[in-house]
């Protein structure tokens, strides 16, 4: 159930942070497709082939879509609408109604409501609070309340802590039920086959799982995960050290002459750069370049432990060898990572590092690079 609720978490955070852009476009494509957003955004109740939008409260009205429509925003509202393929929404409170897709319903929020006259080929749906209405020919959900009181033509499986199974249900197929306790089935609910599994609550499965595996197990397992971390921090640690060893003895340098600067332009550059890759995603044309800048951030962030880790172990062991001191500092900054909160403390420090060191160099290469200029011309001169 876990697996479940985070695929459904993360599908609603990709899709949220479409809310941020002001707007993409009012009009339909050449390929017949629709993009809005904004605060109070709906579609067209004209034909159009797809649409995305996203908003704070996003309504779906009369749309006639041939193709898909994904929706997300703080207040979802699908009604009266006929969608060729399938549809994809996510939100906080997310109600459909009354819409025929051909399709499936991918569906992930708080609150999410399946009216009665809504009909799709299969409903997927993972949130808190789970209301299913509709026709279907298969229903899976995952959330902490389940009420289920429509028609499906085929399989059910939920899963979740509340199951209810209103009286006007009729499931020609196997009802699967995985939950907490028993679920509530009307008497007159029509069921084909029927199966429950009990599961234990979060406690109860960390509290028996430290108990089956043993104190041993679970150590052994944070020391190979620790130790294989080591032996591919410091492998990367000793390319850095053959490739860019002048730059660790710089940034070592500089963390020591000029601290203030180096670690506010890492922690501004740590905050902005992911503003700045969102910012360009929102302007078709630099798309790219938000790529590339994506990709560099990444790199960085990777290699921001090993770099740190690297540089920082010649201020303890200046006399050793550099491979060796950075072997001993990697591995050390390596164990603390894994110790909660002090590791996710050092990571993102260890971030800032890098990044205020390569914005720092970079501008101090700029303006070297400018003086040499303005001195060349007054030479010229």
């Amino acid at each position: 159930m876990k697996k479940k609720k985070i695929s459904a978490i993360i599908m609603t955070l990709l899709l949220a942070v479409f809310m941020c852009v002001p707007a993409f476009a009012e009009d339909m494509d050449s390929a017949g497709n629709v993009f809005e957003s904004g605060d109070t955004v709906s579609l067209p109740t004209i034909p159009f082939f797809g649409g995305f939008i996203a908003g704070q409260n996003v309504n779906v009205s009369e749309a006639d879509a041939k193709g898909s429509v994904m929706a997300a925003g703080q207040e979802v509202n699908v009604g009266t609408s006929s969608i060729g393929e399938s549809l994809y929404v996510a939100g906080n409170n997310v109600s459909v109604s009354g819409t025929q897709i051909s399709g499936n319903v991918w569906a992930a929020g708080n609150n999410i409501s399946i009216g009665e006259e809504t009909s799709a080929n299969g409903v997927y749906a993972a949130g808190s609070n789970i209301v299913f209405g509709g026709t279907s020919n298969g229903f899976f959900a995952a959330g902490n309340k389940i009420v289920i009181s429509g028609t499906v033509n085929g399989d059910v499986s939920v899963e979740g802590e509340d199951i209810e199974i209103l009286e006007s249900t009729v499931i020609s197929g196997k009802l699967t039920v995985k939950s907490t306790d028993d679920p509530d089935i009307a008497d007159g609910a029509q069921i084909g086959e029927y199966s429950h599994d009990e599961i234990a609550d979060d406690i109860e499965d960390v509290a028996e799982g430290a108990a089956t595996a043993g104190v041993f197990s679970v150590f052994l397992k944070k020391v190979t995960s620790c130790l294989y971390w080591v032996a591919a921090m410091a492998a990367f640690g000793m390319l850095l050290v053959w490739l860019f060893n002048d730059d660790l003895d710089r940034a070592l340098a500089m963390i020591k002459e000029k601290p203030g600067p180096m670690i506010g332009a890492g922690i501004v550059s740590w905050i902005c750069i992911p503003i700045v890759i969102i910012t360009l995603c929102c302007a078709y044309l630099l798309a790219p370049i938000a790529g590339m800048l994506t990709l560099a951030y990444v790199l960085v962030l990777c290699a921001g432990l090993a770099f740190a880790g690297a540089s920082l172990a010649r201020f303890v062991f200046p006399n050793m060898n550099p491979f060796l001191s950075a072997l001993i500092g990697i591995a050390v900054l390596e164990v603390l990572r894994m110790i909660p909160v002090v590791g996710f403390i050092i990571g993102i420090a260890a971030d800032m590092y890098l990044l205020g060191y390569v914005v720092i160099n970079r501008w101090s290469h700029r303006l070297q690079k400018k003086s040499e200029e303005v001195a060349g011309g007054e030479n010229t001169l």
